[in-house]
């Protein structure tokens, strides 16, 4: 299995993530013991206006790298970034460039916030792509505010932008609206990646065993997300079959019972 979305490094500028290498190690651990082979790691960078420099978090993944493989813990560890998208990203996104990508990839993980708007954020996506980026969108199942209009992702998608869900969501972690929107976008087959969004040992941990119980449940297929993820170590291009429409869920009283009965 491979993560591609982790704040498994230590200490990283505006990150919030792992507070020292022994606290990145546990969470190696953890991840192995659930099954995880590959993390990508992304640290928040424009947040609040911090950039920590991609030769910080590349020499951090090394050192990382480097403490696991005297630990013997059975891992690979790439670099990577968590990229909150506004404006400002695109002063330090230049065209062509690997930087803040995932994996030396031409993919990037793209963040929103609560205030964003659907219109900037899709010329932001664009403005990305035109200069050469393959922009994925981290949880969009957390903006209640992108989610109100699901169909704009969808044609963001349609477009080329690629989607990662947080396996936590699943098990609601980040809320209940947060939980039935991962459940709509599973649905419509609008989940192209998945990721734990770690961040500590005791606090959403890298441990994903929960949500992939979750999206089997809901037959939903993890495997086919994380072969998707493996294209980007491999440098490859994803192809995933991208719904026409949205579906608007029905809103009968029996539906709504029967979803009240299947939530529950």
């Amino acid at each position: 299995m491979i993560d591609i979305h982790s704040h498994i490094l230590p200490n990283i500028e505006g990150d919030d993530g792992s507070r020292s290498f022994d606290m990145s190690l546990g969470m190696l651990k953890m991840a192995v013991q659930a099954g995880t082979t590959d993390m990508i790691a992304t640290p928040h960078v424009n947040r609040h206006g911090v950039v920590p420099s991609w030769t910080a978090v590349t020499e951090a993944v090394r050192i990382l790298q480097e403490k696991a493989d005297i630990e013997e813990i059975p891992i690979h560890i790439y670099a990577g970034a968590e990229v909150e998208l506004n404006y400002k990203a695109l002063d330090f996104l230049p065209a062509r460039s690997q930087a803040y990508c995932l994996a030396e990839s031409n993919y990037i993980l793209v963040e929103l916030t609560e205030q964003s708007q659907p219109d900037q954020t899709e010329e932001l996506l664009y403005a990305l792509m035109l200069r050469g980026y393959m922009p994925v969108l981290a949880h969009p199942e957390r903006y209640d505010r992108i989610m109100t209009h699901p169909e704009r992702v969808l044609v963001w998608m349609q477009k080329g932008v690629l989607t990662q869900c947080n396996m936590g969501s699943f098990v609601g972690v980040f809320g209940k609206q947060a939980q039935r929107n991962a459940g709509n976008l599973l649905k419509h087959h609008m989940i192209v990646f998945l990721g734990s969004d770690a961040h500590r040992t005791d606090w959403r941990t890298p441990d994903q065993t929960a949500g992939l119980k979750a999206i089997e449940k809901l037959g939903g297929s993890w495997q086919k997300c994380s072969q998707n993820a493996q294209y980007i170590l491999q440098k490859k291009l994803v192809y995933p079959n991208i719904p026409e429409h949205w579906e608007k869920p029905k809103t009968g009283f029996w539906n709504r019972l029967l979803g009240y009965r299947l939530n529950s």
